[in-house]
């Protein structure tokens, strides 16, 4: 570093710059080049036996440059702020410092440094021959009183050039590049970096660090006489000194009584002053807090800023930058009070450990980071508290993984109303045609949550009861394994997942994937398709205080069609709101629109829930670190992540503006065959018929709304006496696999075992009627009996015909015989719909 040059610690001249030119002069002329500096520096230091141009040599060999003493930078401590820049959550740094002007240190601090550790630093050349001529012979001699001799400059070039090596050739070698520095700087550039490079103790380094840890003073122009002289004489034992230590109380009294005579001594204040301020006491703010706030958090923060900085992991502990980061800190205090609660509440399930992260999904912006339950808790091992679980832990998402299944299948051009059967199936086809299905009979047999299969469910439905075998039906018939993990990594999960290895058990969760990335993918369907990557950090500047780097024109990519991420929005909706889902409203509703979709692992490890409003995505997950299993008693993916999401959503919202999601152009609303009500959702999920039992509003994205009228509702097949009752056919389609699985539903339901209240009809499936068997011979004796009539059969469905065409007219309607008496009607149906005409 040269005066011309510019350093983040840029040296300049201050208000001893008069001083200086005074007095400068004679320093300069005893520069090294001076034959009397020489010859009287080898006359001191040069051993006797050698000749003085041979020892010179010896102890000037690779003698450093004095220009080093500027070219690396002071290490600075990088401050990390909460996006309003109040809350100091952390300070990363190898020496805790902040890097301070000439200008800004008052008089007074100066004077009492200089009185300290070098009275004639204004016009020695750099070094006080006089002691280091006292310092050698101490050496050689080895005695064992402490002999000093280390001018201001000398300090500095120890510091920042040759090191702390005990030895004759090191003190030689400082007193040189000592006079060097002096012809190279000035005495004020000197004296800047020496208040900004010594160790003060209390873990600050320079004068500032250690005026805010003593004095809790950054404005060091408001320093007092007795806390200058204090400051002024900590670098001779940072340590022994320290104020904030009782041992060290009367040490510390006892050198700034030096400091304050030594200030006399050189006129810089006078004997009143001196007795004035020796009779104050010592007041320090005590040692600072080691605490770190919102931890996790404050490590993602450091990672992102190693990236903008290029990978330069030093540059983050060295370089002095102030980060803005998107930390919200009102919703932070939020977030960690309501996990820490909520998971003691539930030691009785042995839950044990939460993580939570909370996102604005429209800018990616994290506002809340809580990777696990107790930052400090490091030796229960169900909580491992300083292991990120949001950030860094891979666990089983559970059903909310689902999402991604249903999301590709309506990208495919299937609707909220398509329909499967949902009967438990063996999807490898490996299991007997008849007999229980279980795990020694099945290849792949998933439950249900609740092991009850209702028949056929549209996707709304599925979604809604969180049924396990639909979600697989759309993964294998509609969705595709390959096409879903696509999805999924297009909106959000980075976790490598190997289609050929993934299986059909995907869709229920079962690939490990990060919270921080479900909680991304799930605010980009909140912010309908747009993708967002996330974000812990709002601005960086550097230690000049300009901007290089800040979040905004951030990318945003479209990964998934606005109407289809609508529909699917809509979908999730319905798991907050109670009229729409029993089983989960009530759990998770915020009184505000909401999404929302929980999952929970087979063997009770793991339980999720992500949900999310028009503008914010929060995600939660709660287990054990050590993945120990939790217990079922009052426990469920509901009543654990889904109540701590719904107590954190509506504490935070409280008092704001309820917004909804804004419905896309291209959506359109018709009515199909599905049953009404929050426990309907079964029917065939097509346009009404004549022989339709009921219908219900769906949206669709234009274009995908059904054409074809229901063929599910009509006549059932004739019984014995050639009557009939109301049937319905299960027209489902899919894999051949699936059918024998979806009869034996069917048979169970029309006896009633699975019917669960819902099916008055005849249940058949896609085998035609049984043909009539022959009537018998009659006797001689009996009188014969009429034969029963062939049952009518139902008329063709009349086709919705194409636009700009004429309606037909249409075909005489079937009347459907009264409902069976003694069963129970559909929920919301009181009797049999009217015919249309």
């Amino acid at each position: 570093m040269t005066r011309s040059t510019t350093h983040d610690h840029a040296l300049r001249r201050g208000p001893y710059r008069d001083r200086n030119r005074r007095t400068g002069g004679a320093g300069r002329r005893l520069g090294l080049a001076s034959p009397l500096v020489i010859a009287l520096l080898l006359a001191l230091v040069a051993l006797p036996l050698f000749g003085a141009v041979t020892a010179f040599a010896y102890f000037t060999a690779d003698l450093p440059s004095a220009t080093d003493l500027g070219k690396d930078p002071l290490s600075q401590s990088t401050r990390v702020l909460d996006r309003d820049g109040k809350e100091l959550l952390y300070q990363f740094e190898v020496e805790r410092r902040e890097v301070v002007k000439l200008e800004e240190l008052p008089t007074v601090l100066i004077d009492a440094t200089i009185a300290a550790e070098d009275k004639t630093f204004w016009t020695n050349p750099g070094v006080d021959l006089a002691g280091v001529a006292r310092a050698v012979y101490s050496e050689l001699t080895r005695q064992e009183t402490r002999v000093g001799g280390s001018t201001i400059t000398q300090q500095l070039v120890k510091q920042r050039i040759v090191g702390n090596e005990v030895s004759i050739k090191r003190k030689i070698r400082e007193a040189v590049l000592a006079i060097q520095v002096t012809r190279t700087y000035s005495k004020e550039e000197i004296l800047e970096l020496y208040f900004n490079q010594i160790f003060y103790g209390n873990q600050a380094y320079g004068v500032k660090a250690a005026s805010i840890a003593y004095f809790g003073k950054a404005d060091l122009r408001t320093l007092t006489l007795p806390e200058a002289a204090l400051l002024a004489g900590l670098p001779q034992a940072p340590s022994l000194l320290d104020p904030t230590q009782a041992q060290n109380a009367d040490g510390a009294k006892g050198r700034r009584s030096y400091v304050l005579e030594q200030m006399v001594g050189t006129g810089a204040i006078s004997e009143a002053q001196r007795e004035e301020a020796d009779a104050a006491p010592i007041k320090v703010v005590g040692p600072p807090s080691a605490v770190i706030k919102a931890p996790h958090f404050v490590f993602q923060v450091r990672n992102q800023l190693a990236q903008i900085l290029g990978g330069d992991e030093s540059a983050v502990t060295r370089g002095g930058f102030k980060v803005t980061t998107s930390l919200d800190w009102r919703l932070q205090q939020v977030a960690e009070r309501d996990v820490r609660e909520n998971v003691e509440a539930l030691h009785r399930s042995n839950v044990w450990n939460a993580a939570m992260v909370s996102m604005d999904a429209r800018s990616g912006e994290v506002l809340a980071y809580v990777g696990s339950v107790d930052y400090n808790a490091r030796q229960d091992p169900r909580i491992q508290g300083q292991y990120d679980v949001a950030g860094i832990g891979l666990r089983q998402p559970g059903s909310s993984f689902k999402m991604f299944t249903y999301l590709t299948a309506l990208k495919k051009g299937v609707t909220a109303s398509t329909v499967v059967v949902d009967a438990r199936t063996d999807f490898d086809g490996k299991a007997p045609a008849s007999g229980p299905l279980n795990r020694q009979t099945c290849g792949y047999c998933p439950e249900n949550a609740d092991t009850q299969y209702h028949g056929p469910v549209t996707m709304r439905q599925a979604v809604r009861e969180s049924r396990n075998v639909p979600a697989v039906k759309f993964l294998q018939q509609h969705a595709g394994v390959a096409e879903t993990i696509k999805t999924a990594n297009e909106m959000g999960i980075t976790t490598p997942i190997d289609p050929a290895n993934a299986g059909l058990s995907l869709t229920l969760g079962s690939k490990e994937v990060k919270l921080v990335d479900m909680v991304s993918a799930y605010g980009t369907l909140a912010n309908l398709g747009v993708r967002v990557a996330p974000t812990y950090i709002l601005k960086v500047e550097d230690p000049r205080g300009r901007v290089i780097w800040e979040h905004k024109d951030f990318e945003q990519r479209r990964v998934i069609d606005e109407a289809t991420a609508y529909v699917m929005v809509d979908i999730l909706k319905d798991t907050t709101q109670p009229a729409r889902s029993p089983i989960f409203g009530s759990f998770t509703n915020i009184d505000r629109p909401a999404l929302l979709k929980t999952g929970t692992t087979d063997d009770l490890k793991d339980v999720y829930a992500v949900g999310a409003t028009p503008t914010l995505v929060t995600g939660v997950w709660m287990g054990n670190s050590n993945s120990e299993a939790m217990s079922s008693r009052d426990f469920s993916s509901a009543i654990g992540p889904g109540r701590l999401w719904q107590r954190y959503m509506k504490d935070i919202f409280e008092g704001y503006e309820k917004l909804d999601w804004k419905q896309p152009a291209n959506i359109v609303t018709a009515n199909v065959v599905v049953a009404p009500g929050a426990t309907g959702g079964y029917g065939s999920g097509l346009l009404p018929s004549s022989q339709s039992p009921f219908q219900s509003s769906e949206i669709f994205v234009k274009g995908t709304e059904p054409r074809k009228q229901d063929d599910w509702y009509g006549r059932g097949c004739p019984a014995p006496d050639g009557s009939a009752r109301p049937g319905i056919r299960l027209n489902e389609g899919g894999p051949a696999v699936w059918k024998p699985y979806r009869d034996r539903w069917a048979a169970e339901a029309n006896t009633d075992r699975h019917a669960y209240g819902r099916y008055t009809w005849n249940i058949l499936t896609d085998e035609p009627c049984p043909s009539p068997s022959p009537s018998p011979s009659p006797s001689p004796s009996a009188t014969p009996s009429p034969t029963a009539p062939p049952p009518t059969a139902p008329p063709s469905p009349t086709p919705t015909p194409p636009p700009g065409q004429q309606t037909p007219s249409p075909s005489p309607t079937l009347t459907l015989p009264p409902f069976p008496t003694g069963r129970t009607l559909p929920p919301g149906v009181t009797s049999p719909p009217p015919q249309p005409p």
